[in-house]
């Protein structure tokens, strides 16, 4: 029997405890040799012998969901115990670092894959996967204040509400628009870092980053994105892998949810995509990252369904230098850009037709066909002084038209900017590529905003003005 979560209303849905009667020390991967917790007071509810939660407030898991006496089945749990002294590189690691990603990048990428579904996904229990704390094979550990606000954490899997997936993106059959759904999660040297930002329930910290500590060597991310779209609409989406989630009514096709009405329901999700980020020294020179992304080919058929996702391709860099503008919003064949030599794409023909992202340079598809994965997360710093796509910015960089020569302005976002360096250098705190790590930083303090109404400093960083604590003197 699955051990359920007793939840409450606060600030988003917060897990609570009745544990066991007797101390229990629960040091393992969790104590001064490496963990967070040791020594926990367990207390137990006879009447809830399945209702497991620490006997302390933790950071929410989730803020959006049915009410506990209407919703009886699995909620998420958010992997928090963060690693207080930094981790070994693991075995698994180590064995994707034996694989040069240039020459080798499909065996690479696959090999990240099986990293981060080794002990998540679940074959024949799909419904039960990337429940992280089940994984007896290695820690992972999610990003936490991605609970707040409009596009927060559902409290089924925790997903995000992402990107707009706008018609005929994914397929020419594909007639009706939604979001995507998303979460991510870091592995045991990714955990050690995110728990250095946000140390314990509170106020992030960025001493560490502002010292240069960025990201460890070894750190490994992975995210499953999910549509509610599904083979009747994108044909390779056959097989799938479905999970149940609290999703906006309006991004289900079929529901009668009007786009004005932000009510959400469970509904079905299909697996589409999975993203990975691998930092490896070998890619110092281009930004110190790796990227792959996958989509779901139901259509491969595999015995273990988690493996019908397929690399879409690999990436090391922004390839800076090539600023011819091209791009392919609705696929009807995937095209390569030969000039690129920083982005591999996969040539198989078994695969789907992709858009990638600007000038064929990779990206996922339900990610923007006017960017890259690089060019995305290379703006992740706070303040937000840049948007993560141009077009998007203030003031705002128009796409440049296809054939033309792309301006330095838009080449901007297509720079190879090296880990833990800010996007906009000398005017904000570099996240190391983690967009993650920038929006819960912003969360909480919209959370701030909202809840006791004061607004901060660093928000009005576009001001003329240079501010510190003991004085205030102009940039002019």
């Amino acid at each position: 029997m699955k051990k359920q979560v007793l939840i409450m209303s606060g600030v988003g849905l917060l897990a609570l405890a009745f544990l066991f009667t007797q101390c229990e020390n629960t040091g393992s991967a969790g104590s001064d040799d490496g963990g967070t917790t040791t020594n926990l007071m367990k207390i137990v509810n006879p009447n809830h012998p399945n209702v497991e939660v620490e006997p302390a407030i933790r950071f929410p898991d989730f803020g959006a969901m049915e009410d506990p006496g209407k919703y009886d089945g699995r909620v998420f749990l958010l992997s928090q115990d963060f690693p207080k002294k930094k981790p070994a590189v693991d075995a698994g690691v180590e064995k994707i670092f034996a694989i040069d990603f240039k020459t080798n990048w499909e065996e690479y990428a696959l090999a990240v894959r099986d990293y981060v579904l080794e002990g998540n996904g679940n074959p024949t229990d799909v419904a039960n996967s990337f429940y992280l704390e089940e994984n007896t094979v290695r820690p992972w550990y999610h990003v936490p204040w991605q609970h707040w606000g409009s596009t927060g954490r559902e409290g089924i899997h925790g997903l995000t509400r992402e990107g707009p997936i706008a018609e005929k993106m994914l397929a020419q059959s594909q007639t009706e628009t939604s979001y995507a759904y998303a979460v991510g999660f870091y592995n045991d040297l990714g955990g050690y870092h995110i728990g250095q930002v946000w140390p314990e329930v509170g106020a992030p910290v960025f001493d560490k980053l502002l010292a240069g500590n960025n990201f460890p060597v070894g750190t490994v991310v992975g995210k499953v994105l999910w549509t509610t779209l599904d083979g009747s609409q994108v044909p390779y989406l056959n097989n799938p892998v479905t999970w149940d989630a609290y999703v906006y009514g309006k991004d289900v096709p079929g529901s009668g949810v009007p786009d004005s009405v932000d009510t959400r329901m469970v509904a079905k999700v299909n697996l589409i995509q999975m993203d990975i980020m691998v930092r490896d020294e070998r890619a110092a020179s281009t930004g110190g990252w790796v990227f792959g992304t996958f989509v779901y080919n139901g259509d491969l058929n595999s015995e273990d369904p988690w493996k019908n996702l397929q690399p879409v391709g690999l990436m090391w860099g922004n390839d800076p230098e090539e600023n011819l503008s091209s791009n392919n919003p609705t696929p009807t064949e995937t095209i390569i850009n030969p000039a690129l030599t920083e982005t591999m794409i996969n040539t198989d023909e078994s695969m789907p037709a992709m858009h990638l992202g600007w000038g064929s340079r990779l990206n996922g598809p339900v990610d923007n066909p006017n960017s890259s994965c690089m060019s995305c997360h290379s703006t992740a710093q706070y303040p937000g002084v840049s948007a993560i796509m141009p077009f998007l910015n203030k003031p705002k960089v128009d796409i440049p038209p296809v054939g033309t020569i792309a301006s330095d302005a838009w080449m901007e976002w297509f720079r190879n900017v090296p880990c833990g360096t800010a996007f906009n250098e000398g005017q904000a705190i570099s996240f190391d590529y983690s967009l993650q790590l920038q929006k819960s930083v912003e969360n909480y303090i919209e959370y701030l905003n909202t809840t006791k109404d004061g607004l901060y400093y660093l928000q009005y960083w576009d001001s003329p003005y240079k501010a510190a604590r003991n004085a205030v003197v102009s940039s002019n």
